[in-house]
């Protein structure tokens, strides 16, 4: 079997430093062939509709990242396209990752239609996952249908004992942010099985299936901006309506959101609910608790409960204005390292060691600490 790997360019290289520090890789695409994914769709009238008419993840046709690519999808597989455990072990080695969280890929899933189709194919990802890394002894997300709560109880009580399970892979997008009550079900399933959520970018391609701008016109808005501003539209409506005060054990994780806006967040959500902060008890949670304020001020469930995984990092060049950066981040709490393998933003953990802005410490809490104290690892 030929790899499918590519090799970083040799400018790109990962210092050696990073190769003797472990290193938990948040954020790692697999990308299973249609045929074989398919093979694991177990309803057949889903089947029957996927192979004749549709493929597996049917997609108008649009200008994403990969549109200078003669080969179109290119751009999206630009380290190579891992099939198979040995595929990711493979590119792990040339990015010093040691525990890369493997998640199915599939990110246009959700921007489909038909919620039957969409579940046959929710479940064929994770029994191929089950099957091809889960025991291969690969630390895996398990992908939750967002789109059908009810389902993603369903698929969490079938898969998430599994050994190797170790999170759950979802999306955000502004459209329903997921404070939304109707996904208790989901947190309580997931508090329940000690996973945490990992959320990942959607709804911000062209054509625009977004409420941000339908005037963006180039890569750079898109997918460098939207996305965070989806994250912080989902991260405010999930505090603002007391998800962690109803659950206090979740912990979520947001997958290129950006970052650098936390102390924004911090600082603006405490202001404004200190002048405001009667409407909370007009929230459906706290209208069936009876309390009438969050338990403690916004920034602490950011603080204890938000995760951000750091791809792209975006990281100054100056390191002194890096660290005070970090500093104000809270990166040693908040911050989690993630590649984006195999797409072309790649980041591998170069920034690491190449900028005087880390000590031992807080490197050591973002590559690896702050995963393994939410991940059963």
């Amino acid at each position: 079997m030929s790899s499918s790997v590519k090799r970083l360019d040799p400018d790109a290289e990962v210092p050696e430093e990073a190769f003797e520090e472990y290193i938990v890789d948040m954020d790692f695409h697999v990308n299973p062939v249609e045929d074989e994914l398919l093979a694991y769709v177990e309803d057949d009238r889903a089947l029957d509709k996927l192979t004749t008419e549709f493929g597996a993840t049917p997609i108008a046709g649009k200008w994403d990242a990969a549109y200078g690519i003669e080969e179109g999808q290119e751009g999206l597989f630009t380290q190579g396209r891992a099939k198979y455990a040995e595929d990711v072990r493979e590119a792990c080695e040339g990015i010093a990752v040691d525990e890369p969280i493997v998640n199915p890929g599939i990110n246009n899933l959700t921007l489909q239609h038909h919620p039957v189709l969409k579940n046959a194919v929710c479940q064929a990802a994770n029994d191929y996952m089950l099957d091809n890394f889960v025991d291969e002894g690969m630390y895996t997300a398990m992908m939750v249908p967002k789109w059908d709560p009810e389902y993603a109880v369903a698929e969490i009580d079938r898969v998430a004992s599994e050994d190797g399970i170790v999170a759950a892979y979802s999306w955000f997008d502004p459209k329903v942010p997921w404070g939304n009550e109707r996904f208790d079900p989901v947190f309580e399933k997931l508090v329940e099985h000690d996973l945490p959520l990992l959320l990942h970018g959607s709804l911000a391609y062209w054509p625009q299936h977004s409420y941000v701008g339908d005037d963006m016109l180039t890569w750079t808005e898109v997918l460098g901006f939207d996305w965070p501003l989806h994250g912080m539209v989902n991260v405010v409506n999930m505090i603002m309506r007391g998800v962690f005060d109803e659950f206090p054990d979740l912990n979520v994780v947001f997958q290129e959101a950006g970052h650098w806006w936390s102390p924004f967040l911090r600082y603006r959500m405490d202001e404004f609910y200190e002048m405001h902060p009667d409407d909370v008890q007009i929230t459906p949670r706290k209208m069936e608790s009876g309390e009438r304020y969050l338990q403690q001020a916004p920034s602490e469930y950011l603080r204890e409960n938000v995760y951000l995984c750091t791809q792209p990092f975006a990281l100054p060049r100056n390191s002194g204005e890096a660290r005070k950066l970090l500093d104000l981040s809270l990166a040693d709490e908040m911050f989690t390292y993630s590649s984006d393998w195999p797409h072309q933003t790649l980041d591998p953990p170069t920034w690491f060691y190449t900028s005087n802005a880390f000590d031992d410490d807080l490197r050591e809490h973002v590559l690896s600490g702050n995963a393994t104290e939410i991940l059963n690892i």
